[in-house]
């Protein structure tokens, strides 16, 4: 049986291409990397309203908050106003989305250069890391094809990385979706393990995944940053009798405005402070899930890239939803033989989903418009990755 793509599946596409694309242009020296990452919710909400409006009472939005992770940040930074940077001159930047329609996801990522200068072509690691994964997420999602194995993505993926002396980032999965699931049975670690078994899966006609290719010019190895987590999602699996008002108050908040995706906890508390004592009970607890701001802190000058998308598993193969975006100005000193191993996986065809247009914004949401930064760069007292000792 031809499985049909959900529409939904293919409007939530459509949404996160065309925030990626705005957000993409206004990364440019001097920007504020809070003013990024609020600009690029605004579009979320405003082009899943626009969608489907016939349809009252369907949940939709974002199925991640916009983060910005920028240099040696591997993910989920999306800063406060105190923890705030500015862009500098050459600083790699990444840009994910994820969008729900009544719970159909569609996630994406991409990685740009922060640069007045467009036109310049980066040859050094940087150019290194964003042509890795790059190639990694084309190797992929190419991979999503009935009777292809999860091993044999995982092998593929570590040989990209290996031959642009470039390693896998740690916590970086390549998840099954399904409505409302972010992270099916069928999810697996992209970085491959030695002490860990990769899974025995074998990818199924129907299936939907993420593949989140995010690899760094050090060794991958994920570390907590000074970042405190802006990002929380309720465990709706897990039950416990919280003790404090206060974390009953916040927990009770949360249940109210969210269901199964993750939020921002700025959001929450900034209508009611009190809220700040709930949270570390609710966390210990493990009613609420914090999402660590990672960092690759090998000594020296590391950058981490990442280009995420998401692919239905077709019986002819692998139908992309979220289309490719072009590189930034690139070039590495290392090329992949047409002859070789993934040479031959990149020479295999990729279907495309046909994407809706997306109706016009009834009120336009404004671009951040760039600061001129400080000595640092930065905001807040924050370093910025540039700056800090790797």
């Amino acid at each position: 049986m031809d499985p049909e793509i959900n529409p939904k599946y293919q409007s939530s596409a459509a949404i996160a291409e065309q925030v990626l694309k705005h957000v993409l242009s206004s990364v440019v020296p001097g920007m504020s990397i809070a003013a990024l990452c609020s600009y690029a919710n605004s579009l979320v909400a405003a082009y899943s309203k626009s969608v489907y409006r016939k349809e009252e009472g369907i949940e939709r939005g974002a199925s991640l908050p916009a983060t910005v992770s920028v240099n040696n940040i591997i993910q989920n930074c999306s800063p406060s106003s105190a923890e705030d940077c500015l862009l500098r001159e050459g600083d790699v930047v990444k840009v994910e989305v994820g969008v729900h329609i009544d719970g159909y996801i569609a996630s994406a990522a991409h990685t740009t250069i922060a640069s007045n200068n467009p036109a310049l072509t980066i040859t050094d690691r940087r150019a290194d890391a964003i042509s890795a994964a790059y190639y990694a997420s084309e190797v992929a999602v190419r991979m999503i094809r009935p009777g292809q194995t999860a091993r044999n993505l995982i092998k593929a993926m570590g040989l990209v990385a290996t031959g642009f002396n470039c390693a896998v980032a740690e916590d970086t999965f390549t998840c099954q979706i399904d409505r409302f699931v972010m992270s099916g049975a069928n999810t697996f670690a992209n970085r491959f393990n030695p002490d860990i078994l990769a899974p025995e899966l074998t990818f199924e006609t129907g299936e939907i995944y993420t593949i989140d290719c995010t690899l760094s010019t050090g060794d991958g190895i994920a570390r907590a940053s000074t970042y405190d987590p802006a990002i929380y999602q309720r465990d709706v699996n897990h039950q416990y009798s919280l003790k404090l008002r206060t974390s009953r108050s916040l927990f009770s908040e949360v249940c109210k405005r969210y269901s199964v995706f993750p939020f921002l906890m700025r959001d929450v508390v900034t209508g009611n402070q009190a809220f700040k004592a709930g949270v570390n009970e609710c966390v210990r607890s493990q009613l609420l899930v914090p999402f660590a701001v990672t960092i690759d802190k090998r000594h020296g000058s590391t950058f981490v890239a990442q280009f995420k998308l998401t692919v239905m598993c077709h019986y002819s193969g692998p139908i992309r939803l979220t289309p490719a975006l072009p590189m930034p100005n690139v070039q590495s000193a290392t090329t992949i033989p047409e002859a070789s191993e993934i040479g031959q996986i990149l020479a295999l065809d990729c279907g495309k989903a046909p994407l809706p247009d997306l109706p016009r914004l009834k009120t336009q949401i404004q671009a951040p418009v760039p600061t001129q930064p400080g000595a640092n760069g930065c905001s807040g007292g924050q370093p910025s990755a540039m700056d800090t000792d790797n």
